[in-house]
Order: structure tokens, then sequence, then C-alpha cells
């Protein structure tokens, strides 16, 4: 719940002031937060609708933004292998390496 609740007020403070976290331009707290929201479309895949669409405009402004910088183009992990990753840890069966193999690897570069 306490996640949920830490969720909650990043969002807040999106919505409330500016598409960024701490100023105009990106930052740590952006770069240290969007990992967060990067998981969203994968718990989606899983029934649990954390982000409606339409509910939250700036904070969909502010995921997109972040997914057209470089440097989170360079470690995005797709929704596919974090739901992946989901399954296996409420299964007790956590793939940590799940990103390791050489096919997810050429899938992963292909996207970036």
């Amino acid at each position: 719940m306490d996640y949920l609740v830490t969720v909650g007020l990043g969002v807040n403070m999106l919505q409330r002031y500016h598409c960024l976290v701490a100023g105009s331009e990106y930052g740590m707290a952006d770069l240290h937060g969007y990992p967060m929201f990067e998981r969203f479309p994968a718990l989606c895949k899983l029934g649990a609708d954390v982000m409606p669409a339409g509910k939250f405009p700036r904070l969909t402004a502010w995921t997109s933004a972040m997914q057209r910088l470089a440097c989170v183009r360079k470690c995005w992990i797709s929704p596919q292998l974090h739901k992946h990753f989901f399954v296996g840890y409420k299964s007790g069966s956590v793939d940590y390496d799940v990103e390791m193999d050489a096919e997810t690897l050429a899938v992963q570069n292909s996207v970036r």
C-alpha cells in the first residue's frame, strides 16, 4: 500500500505543478522516478489498471516525454519483459536474467 501512496504523491505533484518534477529541464528526480511508471503497461496486461487513459494527462505527457530521451530509450525494458518478471515473481520462480539471453537483447536493441 505504501508503494501506491508514494505513486499517488508523485502523480499529484506532476498534475499540480508542471510536466517535470524539479524544473524546466529533465533532472535526476525525473530519471529516478520514470522506471516505476515504465512498469505500468505490464501491470495493465496483468489486469491492474493503475493509470486509466485520460485520467492523468500531465503524467501521460511526462511519461511520453521521458520515453523520447536517449538515456531512457537506452535502458528501456519492454512491457512484455516486465510482465514476464511479474508473473515469475508471483509464482515464486523469478527469472532474474530475463534480459540476458541473446534473442531478448536483439529484440530490445531493435526497439531502442
